[in-house]
């Protein structure tokens, strides 16, 4: 009886340990999918957090304005422990001549729906965490276009997706 019990428990054990692993299997962002595609989608929380931040400079009345998202990693790699921040930075212009032609960097709304469906290929701060800066920065130079997702800017169940310019900063 004893032994019945036993294995009963086992049974049911490793049942809802199958079923946890293949629930955090189907939720993750897929690696490979991501290395291979030419355009990255990066989630940005759109607060100032344990390693993420970001900050709104206007210098000007007009649309010059600039957004920088920071992503931090404090981790030992294989120089020394560093503390590097990668950031992303949206302008409304990539540059002067483009202000001038008045053609800004792409910037369009999509329906939040697009986070869920395309969750597997969406890199969040907590995935680049979980790969660790050079990994991270190995996915940001393969890609030939970035665009940032800020969830503190959806509206109307519509979220706003911006390209963005990234940049390496590390600091000893």
């Amino acid at each position: 009886m004893n032994v019945m019990i036993k294995t009963q428990n086992m049974k049911k054990t490793i049942i809802i340990s199958l079923v946890l692993s293949l629930t955090i299997n189907c939720y993750s962002q897929n690696l490979e999918k991501i290395k291979q595609s030419e355009v990255l989608f990066i989630l940005h929380n759109g607060t100032n957090g344990n390693y993420q931040s970001k900050r709104i400079s206007q210098k000007f009345k007009d649309k010059r304005a600039s957004i920088t998202y920071n992503f931090f990693f404090k981790e030992e790699n294989y120089y020394s422990l560093q503390s590097e921040v990668m950031r992303f930075i949206y302008w409304h212009y990539s540059d002067f001549d483009e202000q001038y032609k008045d053609n800004p960097v792409p910037y369009f709304r999509l329906n939040k729906s697009f986070l869920k469906k395309n969750k597997d290929i969406i890199i969040t701060g907590e995935f680049m965490q979980k790969i660790g800066y050079i990994e991270s920065v190995k996915l940001i130079n393969n890609a030939k276009t970035i665009f940032l997702i800020d969830k503190t800017e959806l509206q109307n169940k519509e979220i706003i997706v911006k390209e963005v310019r990234c940049f390496y900063v590390a600091e000893e």
